[in-house]
């Protein structure tokens, strides 16, 4: 496995989530089952991503931190399938600012003990 940071994925908009359109498309379609309800909403607060991904470049865990290297969530888990491991992104190692496996456990079970 290896691990990296990166800031992919971190514009979010917070006023863009919450436009009318939007908000209208999920009253719409609010009987479908949601991939990661109880994360989408803290999005726009990740300033980079921690991601474990295999040798292939496939992501098998993430975990979104704030602009303070405080994690705020790690995926997948029981009602969240995650982000990037619901997505079909695959990285090259080189994409990553370089992480260790300690650190990803460590941040992981940060976000596991205050569930």
């Amino acid at each position: 496995m290896n691990y990296g940071f990166t800031t992919l994925a971190t514009d979010w908009n917070d006023k863009e989530l919450n436009s009318v359109g939007i908000r209208l498309i999920k009253i719409v379609l609010f009987f479908i089952p949601r991939a990661n309800p109880d994360h989408e909403k803290l999005y726009p607060y990740v300033a980079k991503w921690l991601i474990e991904i295999d040798e292939s470049g496939v992501l098998v865990r993430e975990i979104g931190l704030d602009e303070n290297n405080v994690p705020l969530f790690s995926a997948p888990d029981d009602r969240n399938f995650g982000f990037w491991t619901d997505s079909d992104k695959k990285f090259e190692i080189e994409e990553l600012e370089p992480s260790t496996k300690e650190e990803f456990d460590l941040l992981w079970q940060k976000v596991v003990q205050n569930v």
